[in-house]
Order: structure tokens, then sequence, then C-alpha cells
């Protein structure tokens, strides 16, 4: 009777996600959501959830509190049990952020410099004084015209070079260093970067490595104990530091002395998972948990602002995997032909605007909105599993899978009461258009009607992946599996960069369900008018399907792959 019924409430929804040919609306306002999972449900909260008003969710920030804020009243509203700490739905996570004071300065030449004008430490982790030599180290990335280790150790190496200061790589001679300070056209300060403090993982870490890997010191041109500190320098503070303008600088000309004083300070930043529960049926089963979770956060606002329709069109073209596009080849003509008229589409739809806030709406507003879905249909619907059932709603994953992480060091119920984890990431796509990665060999992937990528679904069980593929055959519309991004050595290592890693760490069987990624992958036009709804509410479906079957499971589910040596080691696919 009441599944009936809920099929007529679903049949009676109406949204332009379900309207052939309707334009998809920047804004949208739905109506109330209802016990079936269905496209216009999603539609309704996803625009909510991806709002610009959100600006982006990123962890660490008011953005992502607000965002929590609205899936507590969620999960609230839906009568689950609060799973977070102290009888709430709120898991709160030490996170800080790390600021380089305006007492940081460089003393040279008897004149004084200050960070955010003059320079700044984009590597400094920690307070830092150095007084050391100058020395030129001629052009980064020059690998003929190098200073030799003896005349860069202990030194502060000024060079040039196009690189930020925080991203140079491979050292070399240069690792003895004590500062390689970069000289660059304009200082700007960087975006705050958020540290997530768990000291179970720190230790752990720490000890793993130490059993791992007999005490080995010392070494030949071993840097200083910090390593360098990297720098950005303005040209008038390079030229006072080499005591010429760096123009006229030629390789190991030697500098004065100079201090570089490094002041860097932590904030307290709220930050925090959503953990809910739906209690089984079973007095025993009840004990254990299926884990259906996602990531709440996005990467945030940008420092520039850019015209999304140009950035969308160039990107179907020329950077058809969005961020994970390496080093993409300049357009041809052909190539530009296309941006523009993909462009000049775009806007016969919606006008021109400027933009700088990455909404996320596939990378991870549709798992956050999914697991809402699955939770009302479960909360409001007929079928209650005998196991237990933990929604969680995971922040920091794009700042290195910290919800995660916290809640596995630091379970709300007893760790080896999870039998399973279902993790959504990026469900929302998956078009036949969409590039949505590419295979071991390097070949292009691509999306389909029934399309949905699986990763992890047999690296510890077996048998959850092949529940994961009886269940499939049962649905109205089956899915093809797509298991290329599981391979062994695959370079993109997708295995290891959601959060249903930190799960496996620890021996759970884990399925991370995705539709891939596609040219709008960390960049401003991942938003809700892209996404493909009626794909999403099947793929939300089927994880349904799969938390009953497992949910009424007479036995747990068996490990029978070898668990990792321990949960600090590196995750490699």
């Amino acid at each position: 009777m009441f599944v009936a019924s809920s099929h007529a409430l679903s049949a009676q929804q109406s949204c332009p996600a379900t309207t052939p040919g309707a334009t998809m609306p920047l804004a949208y306002q739905g109506s109330a959501t209802v016990p079936a999972i269905t496209p216009c449900d999603l539609m309704t909260r996803l625009y909510i959830y991806s709002a610009d008003s959100l600006r982006g969710r990123e962890a660490g920030t008011p953005d992502a509190i607000h965002a929590t804020a609205w899936i507590e009243s969620e999960v609230r509203r839906l009568g689950l049990r609060p799973a977070g700490d102290n009888g709430t739905y709120f898991q709160a996570m030490p996170v800080s952020a790390r600021v380089v004071t305006s007492a940081s300065t460089i003393t040279s030449g008897g004149k004084t410099f200050r960070t955010d004008v003059d320079f700044y430490p984009g590597g400094a982790t920690a307070d830092r004084k150095i007084t050391a030599d100058v020395v030129y180290g001629g052009v980064l990335g020059d690998t003929i015209n190098v200073l030799s280790a003896d005349d860069a150790r202990g030194k502060i190496v000024v060079m040039t070079g196009a690189a930020n200061a925080r991203g140079i790589r491979n050292l070399g001679a240069l690792g003895g260093a004590e500062a390689i300070a970069l000289v660059s056209p304009t200082i700007v300060q960087p975006r705050l970067r958020y540290v997530l403090n768990d000291t179970v993982q720190n230790e752990g870490r720490a000890a793993y490595a130490a059993a791992a890997s007999a005490a080995a010191a010392g070494g030949r041109g071993a840097a200083s104990a910090a390593g360098p500190l990297t720098l950005a320098v303005s040209s008038a503070t390079a030229a006072t530091m080499l005591g010429k303008p760096v123009e006229n600088a030629k390789l190991g000309d030697k500098g004065g002395s100079t201090t570089i004083d490094v002041k860097v300070a932590y904030t307290a930043e709220p930050t925090r998972n959503v953990v809910a529960i739906l209690d089984g049926t079973d007095p025993k089963l009840r004990k254990e948990y299926i884990v259906i979770g996602a990531h709440s956060d996005h990467i945030g606002v940008s420092n520039t602002v850019a015209e999304h329709d140009s950035i969308k069109a160039y990107n179907e073209v020329a950077r058809v995997e969005g961020a994970d596009s390496r080093n993409p080849t300049p357009p041809t003509p052909e190539q530009w032909v296309r941006i523009n008229a993909i462009k000049d589409s775009l806007r016969r739809v919606y006008p021109a605007r400027l933009d700088s806030i990455s909404n996320g709406a596939d990378d991870d507003g549709s798992g956050s909105v999914s697991i809402l879905e699955i939770a009302e249909a479960f909360a409001k619907g007929p079928a209650k599993p005998k196991r237990s059932l933990i929604f969680i709603w995971q922040t920091g994953e794009e700042k290195g899978l910290w919800g995660s992480e916290w809640f596995t060091n630091h379970p709300t119920v007893p760790r080896d009461s999870i039998i399973a984890d279902l993790n959504l990431d990026m469900v929302g796509r998956g078009a036949g258009t969409d590039v949505t990665g590419k295979n071991k060999e390097g070949q292009e992937l691509f999306g389909a009607e029934n399309y949905v990528q699986l990763v992890g679904s047999r690296r510890l069980s077996t048998e959850l992946g092949d529940i994961v593929e009886q269940v499939n055959t049962t649905e109205k519309m089956p899915f093809k599996f797509d298991y290329s991004m599981d391979a062994n050595g695959h370079p993109q290592n997708i295995y290891c960069r959601s959060d249903h890693a930190n799960y496996a760490r620890y021996g759970i069987p884990v399925v991370f369900f995705t539709t891939g990624g596609h040219a709008d992958y960390h960049q401003v036009t991942d938003e809700p008018q892209y996404i493909q709804y009626a794909h999403m509410a099947r793929v939300d479906q089927l994880v349904y399907d799969i938390a009953l079957k497992l949910g009424n499971l007479d036995h747990r589910v068996v490990v029978d792959k070898a668990k990792p040596d321990s949960p600090f080691a590196r995750c490699q696919q």
C-alpha cells in the first residue's frame, strides 16, 4: 500500500530534470521531497547544496559549517539517530589555519623587508629564523648551469624562473640549502592553508615508518634538518640580498649575510562531520553497521575570476578531464572553432557571467544529496534492514581525506562492528559526452546511459563484489560497470583518492561508486544545471538496494583478501 503511494507521489513530481528538452535553470526551488528516490528530489536538494551562497564549501571555512548545518537540519527532520559527539549529529575535528604573521621579516644590507609586500614564505610550516650568506643559483629548471651541492649547502639561494615558491620540486644539489628565494614579479598571499591535527594518525604513521624501514640516517648531500625554506621575493628584495640587480647576476655570485625571520601562527577553525544512524530491526544484528558515505566539502573560492562560459567551452574541447588534464596541448585552429561555437551556444541559454566559485555540484554535492535521498527512502519507506545504517557526511576530503581519516581513527561506534563502506563521490554525471577518465593504457573512457565506475569492490572481499553484481541484475535498467579505474598500478591511483580508502586501511570492505571525471572536475563550471539527475537517481537506487541486501544478510561479508599491513601504511592501488 505504501509502496504504491510512494510511486504515485514520484509520478506526480515534475521538474526540469524530468521534462524533455527543458532548459536547466541557474537557480531553482523545488517542492517538498518524497520517500521515493527521484530525480526531482535530487534536483531540489542539489540546487540548495551547490548554490553560490555556500561559496564552494571549503573545509575549515564558515561556508562548510553552513553546509553541514543544512545537512544536520535534514537528518533531524528525517528522525535519524544522532551519532556524533555528545548526543549530537556533529563530530568535531581539530582543524587549524596556518598563517604567516606580519611580524615576519627579511633583513639584508641594512634594510628590513615585510611579508605580503616584499616576500612571502609559502613553504613555512613553523617559526623559523635563518641567518646565512646569499648566492645566486641561476634559473630554476636549467639543468646545465647549476650550483654544486657544496656551493648551495648552508646558503640562501636566490633564483629566477617560472614557478611558485611552494611548488619547487626535485631539489637535487639545492637540498642542503637553508632557503631558496624565487624572484617573483608579484607577491600574492596564497589562500589559507588548513591542517588537521590528528594525533592518532601522526603517531601511527611515524611508528609504522620506523618499523618498516630500519633507521637509516645521514647520507651524502643531506639537507638541513627541516629542509630548505622556500619563499617568493620581489626583485627589489633580491637585489638587496645579492648586492646587485638580479638581471645582472651570474651563477655563483655571492651576496652578503641575510636574516630571514618567519613567524607562523595557527588559529582554530571549526570543522565537522555529520553522522546519523538508522537503527536496524534485529536485536543482535543492529549492533553491526553499514556505512553509506560521501564528502560534504569542495574547494571553495578561487583567487582569480573567470568568464564562466569561456572556461566551460575551453575545457570541453581542450581539457576534457578538467583539473585531471595534465599538461594539455594548446588548442588547434579547428578546436578553437569548436570552443567558440560551444561558448556561443551556452550564451544563447545563459547570460555571460564572471565566476570564481567552485560550486562542487558533482564533486561531491551529488554524493551528499544522494545520501540524504537514500536516508529518506529508508527512514520514510517500508523497508527496514536488520543491521543498522550509518549515514556520514565527511568533510575535508579535498584536503586529504580528513573526515574519513578522523572517523575511522575515532569512530563513534566500535570499529569492528562496521561490516562495509559504500562511498559515493561524483555520481551526477557519466553522459556519453563525458570523458570519465583514462584506462591504464591511457585510452579515454566515456560515459553512457547505464554507466557507473566501481572501485575497490573486490579488493578485500570477493563476496561484496559479487553481491554488487547480483543486485545490479535486479535493477530496472542494470548498469554496465566500468572497472578500468580499479586496475592495479593505474597512474591516477583513484582507489586511494576518496574516503573509502580510510575504511579499507582498517580492513573494512568497500565499494566506491562514481560516474567518473569530466571537463568540469575541480572547475568553477561544476554547477547543478549540468547534472544528469535521472541517471543519479538510478545510481542511488542501486546503492539503496545493495545496502538493503547487506543489511539483511545472514552473515558478515566475508573478507578473503589480505588486509593492509597497517592502517598507517601508504595506500597504493
